[in-house]
């Protein structure tokens, strides 16, 4: 199998626990069968009795997975890139998520901190995995369009997330058809299917893709501390790659918010049935494949930075037309749009910054890299969480994203494009 391929096919692999733990069957389990439909739940967390609800748990626990990837994704990038074991940490991170996940299927009503817990533990798996796959992208590139390899992945992960998540909708519509008890049930057993997906199709890029090995500078944290504040001062230093890196957590910022909150908040603002918010995103899967693709083929042609400023304004549209969205017809329309552009601006982001980096240190800059998306996962849900819960508002919390698309393209304007 070719490197480019088994590196792609990681993204169809991971993409299911984006797809059904993290867009679809968990939030409407986690609000209607964990929190049993309840406008308000409560837990008790190191002592503390927490009340929020579903919507606003939802979106802290997705910002404290956030944080805690972001504060170690630099350090752990930086000990793979002294010791060239990217492989071996994409490895680890990724067993976190499959057991997560796998783990997901043992839960049921009331368990509100288990299964925010493991919502929690899975998003750091999936994430700390995605440092050290994006690090590998120049390694698997090699003789190839970058910007088309990304987007290629970003399309094979719509199509596999988007297959699974079929299946996992057929079962929880007709459980009986399935051998299963109920719709909860088959809930539980998508969550298990998305450990098997996962842990299956990484195989290849484990077996096919070969890291280039740097020069081993030492394997201690000491040393990789140090690493790192050289890092981050060459980073300050390369103007335009701050530029990027302070751009893309804006405009990613509010990308995140998007995905991570679209379905909680059509089951708890909207009232859709989880067989709306289901097709929805299959719909966003489906138009995600040539989508990504294309999104791809035109940064080739009028370059990366012009076709993001381009997605970036697509997206404020899409925000703004979000705030007259009242009942399915109009979540549906949305998700087509945003299935358009989310997986190419993701791609071309990550394309675009593989070519501002000094070769041979791709997993430390990555693990900044990282920090932009963390961050950015976590402060677009906390502020969405924290308007909603301020001012009563879900249209207050959708207004607050079109800010972040604003900010993220006025400092793109100011990014030199390297192949333009």
């Amino acid at each position: 199998m070719k490197p480019s391929l088994a590196w792609s096919l990681y993204d169809w692999a991971d993409s299911a626990f984006v797809t059904t733990v993290v867009a679809a069957v968990l939030p409407a389990y986690f609000a209607s069968v964990v929190c049993g439909g309840a406008d308000s739940v409560s837990l008790n967390l190191f002592g503390m009795h927490l009340t929020g609800s579903p919507t606003s748990l939802w979106g802290y626990a997705v910002a404290l997975a956030s944080l805690v990837v972001a504060v170690i994704s630099p350090v752990a990038g930086a000990l793979a890139d002294a010791g060239g074991r990217r492989k071996a940490c994409l490895a680890a991170f990724a067993a976190v998520g499959i057991a997560s996940s796998a783990m997901l299927s043992l839960s049921g009503p009331g368990m509100v901190l288990y299964v925010l817990t493991l919502l929690v533990t899975g998003e750091i798996g999936f994430a700390g995995a995605q440092v050290f796959y994006n690090s590998l992208l120049a390694d698997a590139s090699a003789g190839l369009d970058r910007d088309r390899l990304s987007s290629r992945g970003f399309a094979l992960g719509y199509l596999g997330g988007g297959l699974l998540l079929a299946l996992n909708t057929a079962m929880i519509a007709r459980p009986s058809a399935f051998g299963l008890a109920d719709a909860a049930h088959a809930c539980r057993v998508s969550f298990a299917m998305v450990a098997v997906w996962w842990a299956v199709f990484s195989i290849p890029l484990f077996l096919f893709v070969r890291e280039t090995k740097t020069v081993v500078r030492g394997r201690s944290l000491a040393r990789a501390a140090g690493m790192l504040w050289e890092t981050a001062r060459d980073i300050v230093s390369r103007r335009n790659l701050l530029l990027f890196l302070v751009a893309f957590l804006l405009y990613n910022d509010g990308i995140q918010t998007v995905i991570l909150m679209a379905t909680v908040y059509g089951k708890s603002e909207l009232g859709l049935d989880t067989a709306s918010m289901t097709t929805a995103l299959l719909v966003t899967q489906l138009v995600g494949v040539p989508g990504s693709i294309l999104f791809g083929r035109a940064a080739s042609r009028f370059g990366a930075r012009k076709a993001l400023l381009a997605g970036v304004a697509a997206y404020l549209g899409i925000v703004l037309l979000a705030l007259g969205m009242t009942d399915e017809a109009g979540f549906l329309a949305l998700a087509t749009l945003v299935g358009l552009f989310q997986g190419g601006m993701q791609a071309v982001s990550r394309s675009f910054f593989s070519r501002l980096i000094p070769e041979g240190r791709s997993a430390e800059y990555f693990g900044f890299f990282s920090i932009s998306t963390r961050f950015a996962s976590i402060f677009g849900p906390l502020l969405f969480a924290l308007v909603r819960d301020v001012t009563g508002s879900g249209r207050a919390a959708i207004l607050s994203v079109a800010v972040l698309f604003v900010c993220g393209g006025a400092v793109l304007t100011a990014v030199r494009d390297p192949a333009e």
